[in-house]
């Protein structure tokens, strides 16, 4: 396999990809059960940056954060599946992960659960045009 062609810039490499946190910003979920969550493997992805991501941020500000009860919950859910093998770390993609926490809060956190669903939407939109 080739090695991705990177830029350096001073003593470090641009990448093509960046991390996308898949709840943000991180002054919002800075605390407790959704700092947990957020901090989560399975709550971020590499994906790319000067097209999907820069596409995400530029159209969400942030995804608001619901209490703690419903993080804790959430959280705890995600731990579960993830010591019964109901999810995968390395090939789940951004979508499966939103769908994990929109299953989550479909009844209890309508505001935290539309922005979610927008967010899945700009990322189905761009797989869908690249076909990646």
């Amino acid at each position: 396999m080739a090695k991705k062609k990177r830029k350096k810039r001073g003593s470090y490499y641009i990448s093509s990809n960046d991390y996308h946190h898949i709840l943000y910003q991180r002054r919002h979920w800075n605390q407790g059960y959704a700092k947990a969550l957020r901090e989560h493997a399975y709550m971020g992805r590499m994906i790319p940056r000067n097209t999907l991501h820069r596409e995400i941020h530029s159209k969400i500000h942030d995804i608001p954060c619901p209490n703690g009860k419903e993080c804790r919950m959430a959280f705890e859910e995600l731990c579960r599946r993830e010591r019964l093998g109901l999810i995968d770390l390395e090939n789940d993609t951004v979508e499966q992960r939103i769908d994990f926490l929109i299953e989550m809060w479909k009844d209890l956190c309508p505001a935290t659960v539309a922005i979610l669903e927008w967010q899945k939407q700009v990322v189905s939109k761009y797989y869908q045009r690249s076909g990646d």
